[in-house]
């Protein structure tokens, strides 16, 4: 018997698996003689093919790696950190630590900071460059290390003992990256058209363009014109609004609208564009109405002195777009002047001062001068007319304010020079008011020389003496006024000597007026006792003929 007969149930179970081997087999070997050996890769994202149906391996498809692929990164810098220094050293000796430090990227590295911490069993010595920083470790600052730049620091340590020194060094940079997200938003463009010039009463057309030059909906658009005096709408209202709405990107949309001059001159109307999210601009257009305008100038000096000619500068001009007429101005003379002269053929007539101009074209102006004198101080205000045709008129004038001027002058003079020693001399000062106005404050400050002594003192103030100075009270002199001083002397010494006076006044702000008079004092010549010789030695030819007495006497008769 054999051994499977022992378990007929074994035997069963082995006859079901082996036919079930048999079927799969089958069933795969059918499969695989019909499909072609076709080895498709396979790529992560990309859908594998279907099974041929022909037969026939088809081309792989293609793969869409771009499909996968971000936006392209900036690279990224590399920086790195090498040191070399000796082996071996000695204690108290020297270390020289040359550290390296390079950006091996094509990109640049931002705030490089290399980092030393002072090692044990050594000093700081120096380095090259100097660190930024000393504690609590040695920091060099680089900044920027462009793409494949390279940074020498040289170190220098001093070993402290008899341990080994491991110094330690790194660098610290700064990598980062920004990106844009463009936000769509919408941009508001004003355009006005409208005339730059017209006629009086005439009428105006204007046009308002908006247009959207942005990316998204510009929305809650309002117009808004402000029209100026002169301008005048329909209906009679000076702020018009027009409510736009929605306008889509590149779109535009205008506005027409009419106004009547009233006013000539140059007339200027705004418009205001708003719009949601706070988008405002503003337009304007001006127009120059067409209208003869008649304008007259006058300016004068703001002061002047008495007695000191005024000069009025007088314009008339036609500001206007259309011509004057039969212009003539007129200048009436102030009350308590002179008349002096006017240029451009002005002609004084009665007491008024007159140009006829005939015509003035648009933009013209004419200028004129009128000079004037004042006989009394105040204010004197110039009064001009100017008239034209179509019933055209002006005034202006120009105010001054006349005032009186001090003007001091000072005089010394001596009686007697040359004086004798002993003989007597008398300065006599005078200080004149030549001016128009009162000064005050007017003091005499009198030096008599050292040679002199003073007799007497007397003018126009009390006095007091201090030394050989002669000092007198201050005083008002009034205009046309003058003050007189006398001061007599006696000659002591001889020499050639200087008299001083000094005058000062509140009105003089240049300072004091200095003067000096200039005497000689001499001294009497002595009396010779030495005789001449006579005739009879003269004759006979004696020994004074050689001497000092060697001369021809004309006229000698002898005693």
């Amino acid at each position: 018997m054999s051994s499977l007969s022992r378990f007929p149930g074994t035997c069963l179970w082995v006859a079901i698996v082996s036919l079930l081997v048999v079927i799969l087999l089958s069933t795969a070997t059918a499969t695989a003689a019909q499909a072609p050996a076709c080895e498709p890769g396979v790529v992560v994202g990309v859908p594998t093919p279907e099974p041929p149906r022909s037969g026939v391996c088809p081309e792989p498809a293609p793969i869409a790696l771009e499909a996968n692929l971000g936006p392209e990164d900036p690279p990224a810098p590399l920086v790195g950190l090498r040191m070399r220094t000796p082996a071996r050293a000695t204690a108290g000796q020297e270390i020289e630590y040359r550290i390296y430090v390079e950006n091996s990227s094509p990109a640049s590295a931002h705030h490089v900071v290399v980092r030393n911490p002072l090692p044990a069993h050594a000093r700081f010595v120096r380095a090259s460059p100097e660190p930024h920083a000393l504690a609590p470790e040695l920091e060099w600052k680089l900044g920027t290390l462009e793409a494949n730049a390279k940074r020498e620091i040289v170190l220098v340590l001093a070993a402290t003992g008899t341990g080994d020194v491991n110094n330690c060094a790194r660098v610290q940079i700064e990598h980062g990256q920004c990106v844009t997200t463009k936000i769509a938003r919408p941009a508001l463009r004003l355009k006005k058209e409208g005339p730059s010039q017209a006629l009086l009463s005439g009428m105006l057309s204007y046009a308002i363009i908006v247009t959207n030059t942005g990316d998204a909906d510009l929305t809650n658009i309002l117009l808004t014109d402000i029209l100026p005096a002169g301008l005048e709408h329909a209906s009679g209202k000076n702020r018009l609004n027009w409510i736009i709405g929605t306008l889509p990107p590149g779109h535009s949309q205008s506005v027409k609208y009419e106004v009547v001059a009233k006013l000539a001159g140059r007339l200027c109307n705004k418009t205001f564009a708003t719009a949601a999210g706070d988008i405002r601009q503003e337009g304007e257009s001006c127009v120059q109405v067409a209208e003869a305008r008649l304008g007259l100038d006058v300016t004068g000096p703001r002061q002047r002195y008495l007695n000191v000619p005024a000069t009025y500068h007088i314009v008339v001009s036609n500001a206007g777009t259309a011509p004057l007429t039969s212009v003539l101005v007129s200048d009436p003379l102030p009350a308590n002047t002179s008349f002096l002269s006017a240029s451009e053929g002005g002609q004084l007539s009665g007491n008024q001062v007159q140009w006829s101009l005939g015509a003035l074209a648009a933009g013209e102006k004419r200028s004129f001068e009128l000079v004037l004198q004042a006989r009394t101080a105040g204010r004197i205000c110039n009064a001009v007319i100017a008239s034209a045709e179509p019933g055209l008129s002006k005034q202006a004038e120009a105010c001054t304010d006349f005032a009186g001027a001090p003007a001091l002058s000072l005089e010394v003079a001596d009686s007697e020079d040359p004086v004798e020693v002993g003989a007597a001399t008398t300065y006599a000062i005078a200080v004149h008011n030549q001016g128009t106005s009162p000064v005050t404050g007017v003091r005499i400050e009198a030096t008599v020389p050292a040679q002199m002594s003073v007799l007497q003192a007397t003018g126009a103030a009390n006095h007091r003496r201090e030394g050989q100075k002669i000092i007198y009270e201050p005083l008002t002199l009034q205009a046309g006024d003058s003050a007189r001083y006398r001061v007599e002397v006696r000659a002591e010494r001889p020499g050639d000597v200087r008299f001083r006076v000094e005058l000062t006044a509140a009105q003089l702000s240049g300072g004091p007026v200095q003067q000096e008079e200039s005497t000689t004092i001499y001294s009497a010549l002595p009396t010779s006792r030495r005789k001449f010789p006579s005739m009879r030695q003269l004759l006979l030819g004696s020994s004074l003929m050689r001497g000092p007495y060697q001369a021809v006497i004309i006229g000698y008769k002898e005693p």
